[in-house]
C-alpha cells in the first residue's frame, strides 16, 4: 500500500449521486470504460474504488517517455537522443508514478462531477497497486458536502423588531456629524472638563524625585468627567491648572494580576485646547453637500437612519430565522466543513490582529457558531433546491442600480466593479440567501414588535 496522496477539488453545490459500476472518461481525448465502486461510509465519505486495466494507460506512458526523451540529459547522449529504453531502465518507475497519480486526480475529479460530489477537503488514496498484469488499481476516500433532508422549514412563530425613529435619533446623528466638522482652539483659560491638553508626564518615586527614563512628553488627551476615567479621578487633579502650571497627580492601574499599582506623576501642561463646533444653520447644511437648508439636512438624515436601522433590523430578524430553522432540524456536520470554517475565520483574525492568536481558544469558542452556521448553510442550499427559487440577471442588474442610486462621482467605477462576473455571482448569491429568508418569512406568522430609542435605553439598565 503507498503512502496517502492529497489530490484537490473545488467545492459548489451537491444534491445527490449514484454508484455506476462502469464509468466512461475522456481523458487526452481518450475514451477509457472503467470499473467503479462507491461505497457509503457515511452521509458524507464515500470510498471509491476503480480498477484501470494496463493496455488503456500505454498511451499515456509513451506520452511521457517521450516527453522525458526530450528534456532528459544524460552523460554520453545529446539532448533529445537518449533512448528509451535506457529511459525505462532508469526512470521507469519514477514515469510510472507520475502517470498514475495524474490518472488518479483526473479520474476522482471526473467521478465527483458525474455523481455531483462536492469535496470538502482533498481525496486521500488509501491504497495503491500498479503492474503490468493487473493495471492500475487504488481505493481512495472522498469526504463531501452531505445530501440533507429538512423536516421544517415553514410554519414558524417569528417576532420581528421594528425600530422607530424619533427626533432624538435624529439630533443625536446631527450632533455626530457636527463632532467631525468641529475644530480645535488654543486657549488661555485654566483647565476645564472637556478641554484638550497636551502635557509632559514625568514618573516620580515615592520620595517625589524624578525616575530617569520615565519622562513622557506631548502627551494629548481629553480631560473627562471623574465617573469616566478609571476611577483615577484625573479631573479633579488638573482642573483648574493653566499653561505651564506643573501638578503632582497620583495614578491608579493594575498589574498582570490584577492587583493595584499607584504612581506618582508631575504633570506640566503645555497647550489646553477646546473643541468648537460649526453652528447648526442652513450653512453648515449646505456645506455638507446637496442640502438647501437645516431642515433638508434633518429630512437625509433621517432617510439614511431609517435605511440603516431597517438594514440591521432586517439582519436581527434573519438571525431569528436561522436560529428557528437550525433549532427545528436535526443534522450532522461533518468535521472537516468545521474544520474549514474555523481555519478561514482563524485566517482572517490573523490578517486584521496584530498581536499573537490563539488558535486553541478560538476554535474552542467558536466551533458553536460555526456549526450552527454550516447547518443553515445546507438548509439554504436544501430550501432553494425544493423550492426551486432562482435569481435571474434582471434581478441582479436592479439591486446593482438600486446601491448605485445617489452616488455621482466615481459611478462608472462603481458600475464597472459591480459588473464584474465574480461580483455578479457573489450578489447572485447575497440576492438568493434574501429570497430564502422572504420564502420562509411568507410562510410563517410573523408579529412585528416595536421598538424605540426609550426601549433600549430601558433594557441597558437592566442589570443581569
Amino acid at each position: 500500500m503507498a503512502d496517502a496522496l492529497d489530490l484537490g477539488s473545488s467545492a459548489q453545490k451537491v444534491w445527490g449521486f449514484e454508484s455506476p459500476l462502469s464509468h466512461d472518461i475522456l481523458i487526452n481525448n481518450q475514451e477509457l470504460v472503467l470499473d467503479v465502486n462507491i461505497i457509503d461510509k457515511s452521509n458524507w465519505e464515500k470510498t471509491v474504488e476503480v480498477s484501470i486495466p494496463y493496455n488503456d494507460l500505454i498511451e499515456d506512458f509513451e506520452k511521457k517517455y517521450k516527453d522525458y526523451k526530450k528534456n532528459i540529459k544524460l552523460e554520453g547522449f545529446r539532448k533529445g537522443k537518449v533512448p528509451v529504453t535506457l529511459i525505462k531502465q532508469m526512470f521507469g518507475k519514477e514515469i510510472d508514478a507520475q502517470v498514475a497519480e495524474e490518472k488518479i486526480s483526473v479520474i476522482l475529479e471526473d467521478i465527483s462531477k458525474d455523481n455531483k460530489f462536492v469535496p470538502i477537503s482533498p481525496a486521500r488514496v488509501e491504497e495503491f497497486n500498479f503492474d503490468v498484469d493487473t493495471g492500475l488499481k487504488f481505493k481512495a476516500l472522498i469526504e463531501i458536502v452531505p445530501s440533507i433532508e429538512i423536516e421544517k422549514y415553514k410554519a414558524f412563530d417569528l417576532e420581528k423588531e421594528i425600530y422607530q425613529l424619533d427626533d432624538e435619533d435624529v439630533d443625536e446623528a446631527i450632533s455626530s456629524i457636527r463632532q467631525q466638522h468641529a475644530v480645535m482652539e488654543n486657549v488661555e483659560d485654566p483647565v476645564e472638563v472637556g478641554h484638550y491638553l497636551v502635557a509632559d508626564f514625568q514618573k516620580l518615586d515615592d520620595s517625589g524625585v524624578p525616575l530617569i527614563g520615565e519622562k513622557f512628553e506631548d502627551r494629548y488627551f481629553q480631560l473627562t468627567a471623574d465617573s469616566e476615567d478609571e476611577g483615577n479621578n484625573l479631573s479633579s487633579q488638573l482642573v483648574g491648572a493653566k499653561i505651564e502650571e506643573t501638578r503632582r497627580i497620583t495614578l491608579t492601574n493594575k498589574d498582570q494580576d490584577q492587583n493595584e499599582i499607584t504612581d506618582n506623576f508631575s504633570v506640566t501642561i503645555k497647550e489646553i485646547k477646546k473643541q468648537v463646533l460649526p453652528e447648526l444653520d442652513d450653512e453648515f447644511a449646505r456645506d455638507l453637500g446637496d442640502f438647501e437648508n437645516l431642515e433638508a439636512l434633518k429630512k437625509g438624515v433621517r432617510e439614511d437612519l431609517e435605511k440603516r436601522t431597517k438594514n440591521e433590523y432586517d439582519k436581527k430578524f434573519e438571525e431569528t430565522i436561522i436560529n428557528e430553522v437550525v433549532k427545528a432540524n436535526e443534522i450532522e456536520v461533518p468535521e472537516p466543513m468545521i474544520k474549514n470554517y474555523l481555519d478561514s475565520l482563524i485566517e482572517n483574525v490573523k490578517k486584521n490582529s496584530q498581536q499573537q492568536v490563539d488558535e486553541a481558544n478560538l476554535r474552542n469558542e467558536y466551533r458553536g457558531e460555526a456549526i450552527r452556521r454550516i447547518k443553515w448553510m445546507l438548509i439554504n442550499d436544501k430550501i432553494v433546491e425544493l423550492e426551486k427559487l432562482e435569481v435571474s440577471n434582471e434581478d441582479v442588474d436592479n439591486r446593482i442600480t438600486e446601491m448605485l442610486e445617489g452616488i455621482k462621482q466615481n459611478a462608472a467605477q462603481y458600475k464597472s466593479y459591480y459588473n464584474r462576473p465574480e461580483n455578479r455571482d457573489r450578489m447572485k448569491s447575497e440576492l438568493l440567501d434574501k429570497k430564502v429568508f422572504q420564502f420562509i418569512a411568507d410562510n410563517s406568522t410573523v408579529k412585528e414588535k416595536k421598538i424605540s430609542r426609550k426601549d433600549l435605553q430601558k433594557d441597558s439598565k437592566i442589570i443581569v
